[in-house]
């Protein structure tokens, strides 16, 4: 009978909503596409989606304005919706770009600023390659101890997994008192002292589809890095992890007996350790980061471990 009522209740709510509109502030913003070079990109298809609350179900949905920049590569829309919306920009040649965008104010009826322009970047496509790339999450096999990572093989070295080479060596540190109270650290270093890497900050879920630069750096690689996460009894949990923290890579790599580079595979990682989508040039001493997604080196993949973005 319960149930019953539950069911009830909730149809009669719904059935409330189906009949409540809310008279939400028109908003009005102008899309401007921009190239590499901050010249106009025209002909670009533009998207923006206006929230508002859904009359079919609890939660929101789009009001959707469609259009293609002009000679300036701009595009203006409105709707009436929410205060926050999002965008899309693509052409092809270039990288897709997404963003966000939230209103201030309402006053009479009409969110402020009025008609902002927001200035999309969008990279050009410039010369992608085969690369080994694939989305990880992994577990540590083993705590207090270093463990290798092959991103060639893409699993663990042996006897953990079936890898060769260690590109990353992971040492994890744990103590749990409790499941609200731990101390976790985790180490991430290398097999050779020219290795390394050099964090780097995207947003995970907004901007351009390319989201590292296009060439790897030459030098400036750290040899290590540390990542923590820490809480006691009654307080929230303490940790460096950053969605948007992302990784350019050198490993396997060789220098002369004066210390000049001889040869090395560079890549990157987006997301945080430990896990995280890896990318790795095959081609010793290029430095092109610049993946194309229907050139993976991996065959037989899960749909979980595709790549898909470059």
């Amino acid at each position: 009978m319960k149930t019953l009522a539950f069911v009830g209740i909730t149809a009669a709510i719904l059935a409330a909503g189906a009949v409540t509109a809310i008279d939400y502030p028109e908003g009005r913003i102008t899309i401007k596409g921009l190239d590499d070079e901050s010249n106009p990109v025209e002909g670009a298809e533009v998207g923006i989606g206006f929230q508002v609350m859904s009359k079919r179900y609890f939660g929101n949905e789009e009001i959707e304005v469609r259009g293609v920049g002009n000679a300036d590569g701009e595009f203006s829309g409105s709707a009436k919706g929410d205060s926050n919306l999002g965008f899309t920009v693509r052409k092809a040649g270039y990288y897709q770009t997404t963003g966000k965008y939230d209103f201030k104010e309402a006053i009479a009826g009409k969110w402020q600023p009025w008609n902002p322009t927001v200035e999309v970047v969008l990279r050009r496509v410039e010369k992608p390659i085969a690369m080994y790339a694939k989305k990880v999450d992994l577990a540590m096999p083993a705590f207090e101890v270093p463990v290798g990572f092959d991103l060639v093989i893409g699993d663990w070295v042996a006897p953990h997994g079936h890898g060769k080479t260690p590109d990353l060596v992971f040492t994890a540190h744990l103590q749990q008192r409790s499941k609200k109270d731990y101390d976790y650290e985790l180490s991430v270093t290398f097999s050779n002292p020219e290795d390394g890497l050099q964090p780097f900050e995207a947003p995970r879920f907004y901007g351009s589809e390319l989201k590292s630069p296009r060439l790897a750096p030459e030098n400036g690689y750290l040899p290590e890095w540390k990542q923590f996460r820490k809480r006691v009894p009654g307080k929230a949990e303490v940790s460096n992890v950053s969605e948007s923290r992302n990784y350019l890579l050198r490993v396997r790599t060789v220098v002369d007996e004066k210390g000049k580079l001889v040869s090395a595979l560079y890549g990157k990682i987006y997301g945080d350790f430990l896990r995280f989508t890896y990318y790795l040039n095959a081609s010793p001493n290029d430095r092109n980061l610049e993946f194309d997604p229907k050139q993976s080196l991996y065959e037989g993949l899960r749909e979980t471990e595709r790549v898909k973005e470059p």
